[in-house]
Formats: C-alpha cells, structure tokens, sequence
C-alpha cells in the first residue's frame, strides 16, 4: 500500500502583476524612479508648509485690519488665492506618486489645477508690482497683458494634457501610471521664462530712477523686488532646460516641476508684501498734515522798511519764515518716513 506523497511547500512569496509591456527589471526600475519623484514632491510639500506657517501672521493681519478696502483689492485677492493653491498644487501629488490610491486621474486633475493658479496668481502679482514702477505707460500695460494672457494659455493648454490610469497594487510607492505626455509640454516653462524676463527687465530699467531716491525704504522695496523676479526667472529657466531634455531623462523630467512651483509661489508672495508696503507709505504721504500759519503780505511800498528793533527788511523777515516752515516740513517728512520703515520692517526683510 503505497504512501500518499506530501505537496511540495509553498513558497513565502508575493505575486507582482506585471503592467503590459514591462519585465520585471524595467519595472523595478521604474518604481525606483517613482520612490525618487515621491521624495522630491514630498519634500516640496513640506517647504509649502513651512512657508505657509512663515507667513501666516501676515495673512491674519489682512483680515483683521479694518480697512475693507485691503481685503477687497485684486493684488490681496491674488495673494489670498497664491497661498492656498500652491497646496492645492502639491497635496494631490502625493497621492498619485507616494500612496496606494483608486483616483489617480482625479489627483492629476486637482494638481494641475493647483498648477495653474500659482502660475496665474503669482503673475498677476508681478504685473501690479510693474505696474506701480510703470503708472502711466500704457505700452508697457500692453506688453505685459499680452505676455500675461500668453502664459496662462500655454500653461491650460499643457495641463489638459496630463493623464493617468489607476494600475494594480504595488509592494510600496503608488499604483498610478501616468501616461506620457506630449512633446510640446515644455512650451509651458517656456511662456514662464518668457514672462518672467519681461518682468525682470522692465525692473532692470527702472533701476538708474531707483538708485537716485532719497528713501531707504524705497531701495530696499526695489532691491527686494528684483531678487524675486531674478530668483523666479532662473528658477523656470533650470526647469525649462530639464523639460527640454531627451528621452534618455524622461524620469528626471518630474523632479524639477515641484520646485518651480515652490519658488513661484513663494517669490509671488513676497512681492505682493512688497506692494503692501508701498501702499503703506503712500497712505503715509497722504495723510500728511500740511503747516498752515498765516503770513501777512507786505503792504505796497512797505516791502523794503526796515524793522526798527532787528534792522532787517519786510522782504527778509518773510523769507526767514519760509526757510524756517521748510526746516519744520522736511523734519516731518523724515519722522513720517523713519515711522514708515519702521512700521513695515517686518514686510520687507522676510526670509527667502
């Protein structure tokens, strides 16, 4: 009677389903390049956070200052909608490269248009802030609109173009394929070096005016101002240049788009502090009091009697009045000025 034979042990292993087209090496690489992407969105998320908590005084002041004005003007609006769409632009990226997920295409969505309101927010906070240098210039008005509207139609353009599949479970990383995307989808950075130059250069050539003002706080505001634009321009170039590469590079591609969002979103802001600031000190100039001391005319024929106590003349005695109320107005003007800078030191010297 012969002996039933065991069944050989099953093996302590997991089932990978393998996406079509793909053996295992090239998939084990591509969860590799997926784990780096993860990374770099993640860590690009955290400096959202960390900027967003760095300005959140600043946020909280605009809604409880009584000036409803503020709260109702475009640049502020711009600024309000910039702080929360770079996290609408970064959270949902977490989800289609770092977790497990069934709404992969729904993420792509959220996060491009995240995308697209950083870049629309934050160029309309450049172009108010060229508009204070360039009140006035309606040539420089067209310039800027047109290379404004420009941008923001590429930037739609490509975002529509991003889409994504949910593929089966994976040991670690996301199970979301994102398809590839189309040859032209560099033409987005490319309209944001476009942009950013013509901002930068239109800064550039009000820097001889600049330089000759008497205001610190006005160097500081424009100094400020152009280290911005300077770091957003080559920040978007970089990113440009990566996009612009082969196939050879398709995985380093997605490492570098987190980061233009992040400078984009944080150099929109600090301009816009900037702005505020201006505002500040043209409020300050407003509300200035003027001296109002009456001053009597000489009489005719009396303008060149002599005082019989001081020997001086009518006509001399008035212009001493006039340098002496012109002393007192410039000490007032360098009192609202020192107030003005010192009220508004925390907007301009906010870390990058």
């Amino acid at each position: 009677m012969s002996t039933p034979t065991a069944s050989p042990p099953v093996p302590n292993t997991a089932t990978i389903i393998l996406p079509p087209g793909l053996t295992l090496d090239q998939y084990l690489t591509l969860q590799g390049d997926a784990v780096k992407i993860a990374i770099t969105v993640a860590v690009a998320f955290a400096i959202i956070i960390w900027d967003y908590f760095v300005l959140l005084p600043d946020e909280l002041m605009l809604y409880t200052e009584k000036d409803s004005k503020l709260l109702r003007a475009p640049n502020t609006v711009f600024f309000i909608v910039l702080r929360y769409s770079a996290i609408l632009a970064t959270l949902p990226s977490l989800f289609f490269t770092s977790v497990q997920n069934q709404h992969c295409q729904a993420a792509v969505i959220l996060s491009q248009v995240g995308a697209c309101l950083v870049v629309f927010s934050s160029g309309a906070i450049f172009c108010f802030r060229v508009h204070a240098m360039w009140h006035g210039n309606r040539a420089v008005y067209t310039l800027i609109t047109i290379v404004f509207l420009t941008m923001i139609s590429c930037w739609i353009a490509v975002a529509t173009q991003y889409d994504a599949t949910t593929g089966p479970a994976t040991p670690f990383g996301s199970n979301c394929q994102m398809h590839p995307i189309v040859s032209w989808a560099p033409m987005s950075f490319g309209s944001s070096v476009l942009f950013d130059s013509t901002i930068l250069l239109l800064t550039i050539a009000k820097l001889p005016r600049t330089r000759t003002t008497r205001s610190h706080v006005g160097r500081q505001i424009f100094r400020d101002t152009l280290m911005y634009f300077a770091l957003t321009t080559v920040t978007n170039v970089v990113v440009l240049s990566i996009q612009a590469l082969g196939e050879a590079h398709a995985m380093l591609k997605p490492t570098a788009v987190p980061f233009s969002t992040v400078v984009t979103a944080t150099m929109g802001s600090r301009v816009y502090l900037n702005l505020r600031l201006l505002e500040k000190r043209r409020q300050v100039e407003a509300e200035r009091i003027p001296l109002a001391m009456p001053i009597a005319m000489p009489r005719p024929g009396a303008g060149h009697t002599k005082n019989r106590m001081s020997g001086t003349t009518h006509v001399e005695s008035l212009l001493s009045t006039a340098q002496a109320l012109g002393s007192m107005g410039s000490k007032k003007d360098d009192l609202a000025a020192e107030t003005a800078q010192s009220a508004s030191s925390l907007d301009i010297e906010r870390p990058l």
